[in-house]
């Protein structure tokens, strides 16, 4: 019996190219590469499979727990996980679920300890990569050990109106605080402060001098009294200081409500307070398995709000800018004022903005204002967190973006930079992370991915539903997946699905329905990954700032200390080189930068920028505008030439994305692929190890589509590399074509795959260029490696070869033929017990009048059996198996031996190499989300009580019930599942489940696509 691969059930006419580029010079064999990678991706390492993020809700966590999820984990094909200490439930107002099982496990008790020390033992015995978010909750930086001074600075005042000429003598008030304790709200208060001076200013203006700003803090005593003889005039005296900014990390373990807030971003020793604070008590629980068994810490995306001062910002701001800031914090600009907004026009809190001296140089001090934030964010807080991290041999996973400070410098700094995207939605392409974290030589960047919201997910998900938003994510430069989530699952098993992150995130656990099925999908993942975490992406340009995709990105910093001009190319201390540097500015730059292109220039950089008019600070002002005019004028000159000679280099002033391009097609960089006919729904991702490059190519669409993709590379085999079956096979149809290789393509909704080129074309092969056919056809690949033609319904038409030669064929329509299944199918529900039952007639579960199977949720077994002639099976027909719609994912064995798992359309399967003369016998598990039987579960009364009710975001469980803490059987008796966040009610709608089909077998013949 012939052997094949089959490969789509919807033509694919491939014409592709390589590209022999790589910013990084490679020496290896290509041999070599081309065999390693192809093993790695049909069996992945470890190291390139996704992650999760694993919540352990409060005190419900328990060693037996943690070892089976994480024997899971690894049985699932998970590589790794991040522990996060977090509420009981999580919602908005942090309101926990009351009578907890186990009480005494509260954070950092022994019992916790314990239950770190196994989780870290038993990860290292298995391989995984296990980390810990570095704070309780999952923002940002803090913890118990953290008080009002340490924490999170903001400046306050208190405001007092002064008549002028009079010797006063009175107490001022103190500052009013108010506390932003933004998602963890508690109700928590914050009084400590420390004062920062007195200053007085005329009232009633809003425009004053800088010399109008008195300093008064030596006439305030300790007391908070002022004695001062005030000028002529009325005055608004205001009492600075700075407090807590009463933020508190978010959502937290129960025990520590009202008890923790975020440490203070911006000074260098409450970094290392906090740190200390995480990292020696590690040290002293976990011991040797700190670095080996707990290998990463975790800053997940900035939700500290904000932070405008700290103890010793005065004399940091005074260091890095050259002036004091204090008397132009009568400003009360947005961020002077924290990003605070008055409710009503008196606000006492909220004084009303003036300008210093004028608008423009009121606007320079903000700029200066935020740039020294943004600074000290990295150089006392995330720098240092990292060098102390690396100190005890881990690493940092970090979300670097949300907050007051540079997304590129944090994303650069991470060892493992990260983004994240969320289920049922285009996936965003935040290409500050990437361009960062390339530019830095970071190979992986990952993704907090597929975090669910109640819109999307409510024990509903399946996995060809989040496949699109995964493509999105690898196809805009992601290469891990750090699923959200994976929650902790501390009960006996028969309690399922059990907990989730309260109505937050994709359901990924032991538990799921598919939890089986789904392998398969995880498999997809890793496959995928290793592609894209193997050589690197190909970009030609470097940007300083800016937010494009078609640059990597440095920090100013880099800039001017840190880039090296080598044959005309920037070189980066990664290894990353550029034949072009861009500069996105709104006209303004600072002095050194300007002065750094014209030392770049002069070096032989090829450059893009636009002429400025101005710095953007105040630092030196006026001198630094006089030095922007005369370096400007010396670079672009008067009149901005467009192009210009400098030294060695050429700068260029057009900055735009299409002025870029044309740049670099003029010094020869062509693009590494060009899509000919743009669809926003094809997406792609380009990879190259220096010897073979190869693309990941992606339909993220609702239909399929039909288009054509043009590589640059020549003299090499196209081939085509299916994550989601796990084959490999030459492309059928390809040509040269304008100094290219391309391929026509038609891609099926949500479909994927990867176009290697690894292999030189041998001399004198002739092979398909294009077919011309009546209709609709198939193109697959025989296991010989040859491609063929098949059809359902009658098909002629013309081969053209690259030879010239041509081919004619005449296929005739393939014989269909019928299934009927036995009326028995067994039902196997993850809870309670496997029953039997006779359906009829295909059709959703949920149209089924019994409730048993209408609210089903597990694997149904249907089996088929039906004969085969021998002259049937030696007629040179292939046999393909259509399932029709399956709801959701089935797994498919023919005469007991394992076919192929489903979990994404079309369901359809060659099973001819299976098939036997006599009878034969198909077995299809078809397994449904946890959804429809949850509906059913609120046909009966609750046997606990109902907590907070959040609308269509769902419902808590107020409390763990008595016969749940004592074992014992529960009063309603019709109710399956235990879970602790309800999103479905007695009306919820059902979704569709089971095998609707129709079901049937085609027996088709194949015409081989050679010219012999």
């Amino acid at each position: 019996m012939k052997k094949r691969y089959f490969i789509l059930i919807i033509v694919f006419l491939f014409f592709t190219n390589v590209n022999g580029y790589s910013q990084k010079e490679n020496h290896s064999s290509n041999s070599g590469l081309s065999t390693t990678l192809e093993n790695d991706f049909l069996h992945p390492p470890i190291v390139y499979r996704p992650y999760v993020w694993w919540h352990w809700l409060g005190s419900n966590f328990s060693k037996e727990g943690i070892t089976k999820d994480l024997e899971a984990m690894k049985a699932s094909g998970i590589g790794g996980a991040t522990i996060f200490n977090i509420s009981s439930s999580v919602v908005e107002s942090h309101l926990p679920t009351l009578n907890n099982p186990w009480p005494d496990q509260t954070y950092r008790s022994p019992k916790y300890w314990e239950a770190i020390k196994h989780a870290a033992s038993e990860a290292k015995r298995l391989g995984l990569d296990l980390g810990l978010h570095n704070t309780v909750g999952y923002s940002t930086t803090g913890g118990p050990w953290i008080d009002e001074a340490q924490s999170m600075q903001q400046l306050v005042w208190s405001e007092t109106i002064i008549e002028g000429n009079t010797n006063i003598s009175q107490q001022l008030p103190k500052p009013i605080i108010v506390a932003d304790e933004g998602w963890g709200k508690t109700g928590r208060t914050v009084s400590w402060f420390k004062d920062i001076a007195v200053l007085a200013i005329p009232a009633n203006k809003s425009s004053i001098k800088l010399t109008e700003v008195l300093d008064i803090s030596s006439k305030m005593d300790a007391n908070g009294i002022l004695q001062w003889s005030s000028p002529i005039g009325k005055w608004v005296v205001y009492r600075l200081a700075h407090a807590s900014t009463g933020r508190p990390p978010h959502p937290i373990p129960d025990d520590l409500l009202g008890k923790v807030l975020e440490a203070d971003k911006m000074s260098l020793s409450m970094t290392k307070l906090h740190w200390t604070n995480v990292i020696e008590p590690l040290k002293t629980h976990l011991g040797p398995l700190l670095g080996t068994g707990l290998k990463h810490f975790l800053i997940d995306s900035y939700e500290a709000g904000n932070q405008n001062w700290s103890e010793s910002f005065r004399s940091d701001f005074i260091k890095l800018k050259g002036y004091d800031p204090l008397p132009w914090l009568m400003t009360f600009n947005a961020t002077v004022r924290n990003g605070k907004k008055a409710n009503n026009p008196q606000d006492p809190l909220l004084p009303t903005q003036r300008e210093i001296e004028n608008k423009e140089l009121s606007a320079r001090f903000e700029w200066d204002y935020k740039d020294v934030i943004s600074q000290l964010f990295f150089t006392n807080g995330w720098k240092p967190a990292a060098n102390m991290i690396h100190a005890v041999g881990m690493q940092v996973q970090h979300e670097a973006y949300g907050g007051p400070f540079s997304i590129v410098e944090g994303s650069a700094l991470a060892d493992i930079p990260m983004r994240e995207f969320w289920s049922g939605r285009k996936t965003p392409a935040n290409p500050v992370v990437t361009g960062s974290a390339r530019a830095a030589g970071r190979n992986i960047i990952a993704a907090e991915a597929l975090t669910g919201s109640p819109i999307y997910s409510k024990w509903s998900e399946v996995p060809s539903f989040l496949k699109p938003t995964l493509d999105g994510g690898y196809a805009t430069g992601v290469n891990r997946m750090v699923l959200h989530h994976w929650v902790h699952q501390p009960f006996d098993d028969k309690y399922q699905p059990a907990l989730g992150m309260g109505w937050w995130g994709t359901h990924f656990s032991r538990y799921q329905t598919w939890y089986e099925p789904g392998k398969e999908f995880f498999q997809y993942m890793s496959k995928v990954q290793t592609m894209l975490q193997k050589g690197e992406t190909t970009i030609y340009a470097l940007s300083l700032g800016g937010d494009s995709p078609l640059t990597d990105i440095i920090s100013k910093d880099v800039f001017l200390n840190k880039l090296k001009v080598v044959n005309g190319k920037i070189v980066l201390p990664s290894g990353r080189s550029y034949f072009v540097l861009t500069i996105p500015h709104n006209g303004k730059l600072l002095p050194e930068i300007v002065s750094k292109i014209e030392d770049l220039l002069q070096q032989g950089a090829t450059i893009i920028s636009a002429k400025p008019v101005a710095s953007p600070s105040l630092s030196n002002y006026p001198n630094s505008d006089v030095t922007i005019t005369k370096l400007a004028n010396s670079l672009w000159g008067k009149e901005n030439i467009p192009v210009k000679q400098i030294g060695k280099g050429i700068l260029y002033t057009d900055s735009s994305s299409k002025g870029l391009n044309n740049i670099l097609e003029k010094l020869g960089c062509l693009p590494t692929y060009k899509l000919l006919n743009p669809d926003l729904d094809i997406q792609i991702q380009q990879r190259t190890n220096g010897k073979a490059s190869w693309y990941f190519i992606a339909n993220v669409g609702e239909a399929d589509k039909k288009f054509t993709v043009s590589f640059s590379v020549l003299k090499m085999i196209p081939e085509l590399w299916d994550a989601e079956t796990g084959t490999i096979f030459q492309a059928p149809i390809w040509r040269t074509q304008n100094n290219a290789t391309e391929v026509d393509l038609i891609l099926p909704k949500h479909k994927s795959l990867f176009v290697v080129f690894r292999k030189n074309i041998p001399t004198g092969l002739d092979h398909l260029t294009g077919i011309e056919a009546s209709s609709e056809y198939q193109i697959n690949t025989l296991k010989s490696g040859v491609p063929v033609l098949e059809s359902v319904i009658p098909v002629t038409g013309i081969m053209h070869f690259k030879s010239g030669k041509t081919k004619s064929f005449d296929l005739k329509s393939a014989d269909t033929i019928p299934l009927k299944f036995t009326e028995e199918v067994t039902f196997h529900p993850p809870v309670g017990k496997s029953f039997i039952s006779n359906i009829k007639t295909l059709g959703s579960f949920s149209n089924n009048t019994a409730d048993s199977i209408k609210y089903f949720s597990g694997t149904a077994t249907y089996k088929i059996s039906f004969d085969l002639s021998t002259s049937s099976l030696k007629n040179g027909k292939d046999f393909q198996l259509v399932l029709g719609k399956v709801y959701d994912l089935a797994t498919v064995k023919v005469n007991g031996k394992m076919n192929r798992i489903f979990w994404n359309p079309p369901f359809t399967s060659d099973i001819s190499d299976l098939l036997k003369v006599g009878t034969n016998i198909i077995e299809i598990d078809v397994v449904n989300s946890w959804h429809n039987l949850l509906v059913g579960d609120e046909q009966y009364p609750a046997d606990f009580e109902w907590g907070v009710d959040r609308g269509a975001n769902g419902r808590m469980m107020k409390a763990y019930p008595d016969w749940f803490l004592k074992n014992q059987s529960r009063p309603e008796k019709n109710r399956k599942a235990f879970v602790v966040w309800y999103y479905h009610k007695k009306d919820t709608p059902l979704l569709p489940a089971g095998l609707v089909g129709p079901v049937y077998l085609i027996a088709k013949q194949y015409i081989p696509l050679t010219i012999e």
